[in-house]
């Protein structure tokens, strides 16, 4: 569809949503009343339980134009909410979507932002099925949910992590906000480390395989920095962990970038949000120090101790230091202005760091934070 320079002003709330409930689910099987209705009607589960999970993404905190398309937007911010139901070894079944835009979007670009999230949302089977639309004087927000299932007793918290379990992480960590470092810098190359940022992957299959393959014991996604995440488990399984430096699975390119601009990998690499990748614990014997699931690597970074919520970290140099919080934590910490490409660094963060750099003696650039 070419509406050209039409504005959704132009061409108003209700041609926006007759042209996207042709690209929903008819009516028929599992979507017993799709869109038209005031509630989508669906068949029943069976014996499963029900995941939900909701997620808001707001203009110039989660994204920009200076980086991303609209296509681009609607295909992350679906990413990241499945990302949760992955987080507990789920299946994704069906996502509903709101969408809050200026008057003076224009149409195409409406619709390229459903389109986004639409396709995902199929390529990760929970198709959008219905939702909300309505105008906005501030910048665009977009709102998913995300509506999955789980065999009972299946679905893994983060609350079962127990001394001893290992602490095992998906992929490479710090490549994404690397890639927004990259993008900010206004730098060539590093296609990669953007490509993580703007397009990364939402670890559904890989979860269900992990867990159909060996006992996990809590399990959570890094949208949020390792630190954090990590905290999160701790936090909830009332533990704490030892993490080892040396061993955190770094990408060739991200070392490249981080020794370019004197950035720490380590520091970077622990705080560094919105990767994507799995987190979990295990006290599964079986289970390898560094192995592969689905050609994606999965390796042991550290373990869980019996002191309540407190994290340390073993260095190259042996030593270890105590972790203090310093993921992204919305209202208290890192917040970027992009028109004015100005980072505002509250105190904690800044402390979290200093732990590190005093207890390394290396030079360390405090990274940016991940804008979730």
């Amino acid at each position: 569809m070419n509406s050209g320079n039409k504005t959704l002003a132009d061409k108003g709330e209700l041609a926006f949503v007759e042209h996207i409930k042709t690209l929903m689910p008819a009516d028929g099987g599992f979507f017993l009343r799709s869109a038209g209705d005031d509630c989508l009607i669906t068949a029943p589960h069976g014996d499963n339980v029900t995941l939900a999970t909701t997620d808001t993404f707001v203009e110039t905190v989660h994204f920009t134009r200076d980086f991303f398309t609209f296509g681009q937007v609607g295909r992350r911010c679906m990413t990241a909410s499945v990302s949760d139901i992955a987080a507990m070894a789920g299946t994704p079944s069906y996502s509903l979507v709101s969408l809050s835009m200026p008057k003076t979007m224009l149409f195409d670009e409406a619709v390229a932002l459903f389109d986004g999230l639409r396709t995902a949302g199929e390529e990760y089977g929970c198709p959008v099925a219905g939702g909300e639309t309505t105008s906005t004087p501030g910048p665009a927000t977009i709102t998913v949910t995300v509506i999955g299932t789980a065999e009972p007793g299946k679905a893994i918290t983060r609350s079962g992590a127990r001394p001893g379990d290992g602490i095992y992480v998906t992929g490479t960590v710090g490549d994404a906000m690397a890639g927004l470092e990259a993008f900010l810098k206004g730098e060539d190359g590093y296609r990669e480390l953007k490509r993580k940022f703007i397009d990364p992957s939402a670890l559904v299959s890989h979860a269900r395989t992990l867990a159909g393959k060996y006992n996990l014991s809590s399990l959570i996604d890094v949208s949020d920095g390792i630190v954090t995440d990590l905290g999160h488990i701790c936090g909830e399984s009332g533990c704490g962990a030892l993490l080892s430096a040396e061993k955190l699975p770094l990408s060739d390119e991200f070392g490249l970038f981080a020794g370019r601009f004197g950035i720490d990998p380590v520091a970077f690499s622990l705080r560094s949000g919105e990767e994507f990748e799995l987190l979990f614990t295990s006290n599964d014997e079986t289970m390898p120090e560094r192995f592969t699931v689905e050609e994606r690597q999965v390796t042991r970074i550290g373990v869980i101790e019996e002191c309540e919520k407190s994290l340390r970290l073993t260095t190259g140099e042996g030593k270890t230091v105590a972790l203090s919080s310093g993921g992204y934590e919305h209202f208290k910490t890192c917040t970027y202005h992009w028109p004015t490409g100005i980072w505002q660094v509250t105190s904690h963060h800044v402390a979290a760091e200093e732990t590190i750099r005093e207890s390394t003696d290396r030079k360390i650039q405090f990274y940016k934070g991940h804008n979730h």
